[in-house]
């Protein structure tokens, strides 16, 4: 089974809602070491405690501790929760362990962990009541001069993207700019849900590249409206590129899902400047 078989959403499990069960949440620190994971989630399986999620955190495969997070449903469990924690404590393999208590039956979220990061980054977590807000009712608000701003802002997003894809791929050893683009930037685009990004053509002579953004977060909002409905993503792609590439590049979107298109394409050339101004040197 491939890659491209295997997709479907993923729950990432920052909060449950669930009425009527018994949720708590466990918070532990624990040796980074092979069977941890299997050793933990034994403790609560053997008392009936459905384990809802779970999810191990390092910030490296060579650090010596990893932080865990699970989701517990004792509904139906023998055992309490702090008993479950006194038990658990007993494994040599755990350093720390806390119980995150319900505030309400039915509910529970991760209020330990923060801030959250990825690759060390401080990262948030948008749900689509937020993001709404910012990508579609500003159009709303401002029409033409809202679309603008959006783009903009995904221009200078895609720009400080590129900057810190650049730090990776140069531990990775990695130089050519359009594997960069295809390895690490498609690849955490996607990872970080904004969409699943294909790139069919990139090169660097001439400067060009024509994409597909199957799912597009920002498109998904615009759907029914009959025409391209992308800025903000549109702006961060033509910013990536124009780093990466060394050259002011501009997006255009060519198919859309918000005009029922199967996916997003989107066409990616050099920006020419307008007769009479000057264009500004673009330097990584």
């Amino acid at each position: 089974m491939t890659q491209e078989q295997v997709s479907g959403p993923f729950e990432i499990g920052r909060f449950l809602l669930s009425p009527d069960r018994k949720l708590y949440g466990v918070f532990v620190k624990a040796e980074n070491k092979p069977g941890v994971l299997s050793e933990i989630s034994a403790i609560p399986a053997k008392h009936n405690a459905n384990v809802i999620y779970l999810a191990f955190s390092a910030p490296s495969p060579t650090q010596k501790t990893a932080k865990g997070l699970a989701f517990l449903d004792l509904t139906n469990a023998d055992i309490s929760a702090e008993e479950l924690a006194e038990e658990a404590k007993k494994s040599e393999s755990i350093k720390e362990i806390k119980i995150i208590y319900p505030p309400i039956e039915g509910f529970i979220a991760d209020i330990i962990s923060n801030p959250l990061l990825v690759n060390g980054d401080r990262t948030i977590v948008m749900r689509l009541q937020g993001y709404k807000g910012i990508v579609a009712d500003i159009r709303k608000h401002f029409g033409t001069a809202g679309e603008a701003f959006l783009y903009y802002v995904g221009f200078d997003s895609g720009v400080e993207y590129a900057k810190s894809h650049l730090e990776m791929a140069a531990k990775l050893g990695l130089t050519d700019p359009t594997k960069i683009f295809k390895l690490i930037s498609a690849n955490l685009f996607t990872c970080v849900g904004y969409g699943k990004m294909k790139v069919l053509k990139l090169s660097m002579d001439p400067p060009k590249a024509l994409i597909q953004i199957y799912n597009s977060f920002e498109c998904e909002l615009g759907i029914g409206t009959g025409k391209p409905f992308s800025h903000l993503v549109r702006g961060m792609i033509a910013g990536a590129l124009t780093i990466l590439l060394n050259t002011k590049m501009k997006a255009i979107e060519t198919k859309c899902i918000a005009r029922r298109d199967p996916y997003c394409e989107f066409k990616i050339e050099t920006e020419k400047p307008e007769k009479g101004s000057r264009q500004t040197e673009t330097s990584c």
